[in-house]
């Protein structure tokens, strides 16, 4: 019979080991917890359907062709705060990244595309709702 022997060293490194992984699970829990709750904030504003970009605190309203879509606002390279438009893309001004419409990265530094955002829009009160 082959028997195996432990050493101390192998209880210690299995141990280190175990401890490490545990501690990643428990940290990415933790994470995904919080983003949740902080993703949880509705924002209400008047839409107007003739505009076809408008900029606000967390994200960036987006109107083609009374195709809606809701961007954020925070560029994906270090979160800098978008707040300029000019020739169909968006610019972000710390590091000049650009985005197409689309929100999907054109020049970095940013390599990711912009996250879109759930929103509901009520025509006949003109009110469009986002979830940030």
């Amino acid at each position: 019979m082959n028997k195996e022997v432990h050493t101390r060293r192998y209880f210690i490194k299995s141990a280190f080991i175990g401890l490490i992984a545990g501690s990643a699970v428990l940290w990415g829990k933790m994470v995904s917890r919080q983003k949740t709750i902080i993703s949880k904030k509705k924002h209400s504003i008047p839409y107007n359907p003739n505009k076809e970009v408008s900029f606000h605190d967390e994200f960036i309203v987006i109107n083609q062709d009374n195709n809606i879509q809701v961007l954020s606002s925070r560029c994906t390279h270090l979160g800098c705060k978008i707040i300029n438009e000019s020739e169909s893309k968006l610019h972000c001004p710390c590091h000049g990244s650009s985005f197409d419409l689309d929100g999907n990265a054109l020049v970095g530094p940013a390599l990711r595309p912009l996250e879109k955002l759930d929103f509901e829009v009520d025509r006949n009160s003109s009110v469009l709702t986002v979830q940030v």
